[in-house]
């Protein structure tokens, strides 16, 4: 069984630390994806019917110069969830942003990242998908979840939310 990711910066930043996941893990996460992405990463990264996907989407699509549309983001989510073959699908809740830190004047709001998350939520039920929710896992650490530009999360943050990415995609899970 291989775990494969796919989504955005949140899961493609994650390099050194892949064997945190599992012994087989290959990463097709792109920095700066959407939603629209995720059935282009499936497809590069091979994905079959015995490997477990891990998703992070929810946070380029709530960027203001990006912004899918709620109804297409739950649509396009939708059909990758019902489509692509895998055996699980494991769903990393957005983890937020520190406000504080964001430097564009018309930068991401937790209340927009709040909708597109409740809305994967409520498609990825009906599809029995596992939720890691950072944004709960990293509440502990406050700032110290986030790297200076509010966005990524830090070593600290990633520490926090890869395990629980791990026991939720182990085979056993």
């Amino acid at each position: 069984m291989r775990i494969v990711l796919v989504g955005d910066s949140h899961l493609a930043r994650v390099r050194r630390d892949l064997s945190v996941l599992g012994p087989d893990v290959r990463n097709a996460a792109v920095g700066g994806a959407s939603v629209r992405h995720l059935p282009g990463q499936a497809a590069s990264a091979g994905l079959t019917a015995d490997d477990v996907v891990v998703v992070s989407v929810g946070t380029n699509d709530a960027a203001p110069w990006k912004q899918v549309p709620l109804t297409s983001f739950v649509g396009a989510l939708d059909d990758f969830t019902r489509s692509v073959p895998c055996r699980r699908i494991v769903y990393v809740a957005p983890p937020g942003v520190d406000e504080a830190r964001l430097t564009g004047t018309h930068d991401r709001t937790n209340a927009v990242i709040d909708a597109y998350r409740d809305a994967a939520l409520a498609v990825l039920r009906d599809v029995a998908a596992q939720v890691v929710h950072a944004e709960r896992l990293i509440e502990p650490l406050g700032a110290r979840a986030f790297v200076d530009d509010g966005l990524h999360l830090s070593g600290a943050g990633y520490r926090v939310v890869l395990p629980a990415i791990a026991e939720l995609a182990r085979p056993t899970a």
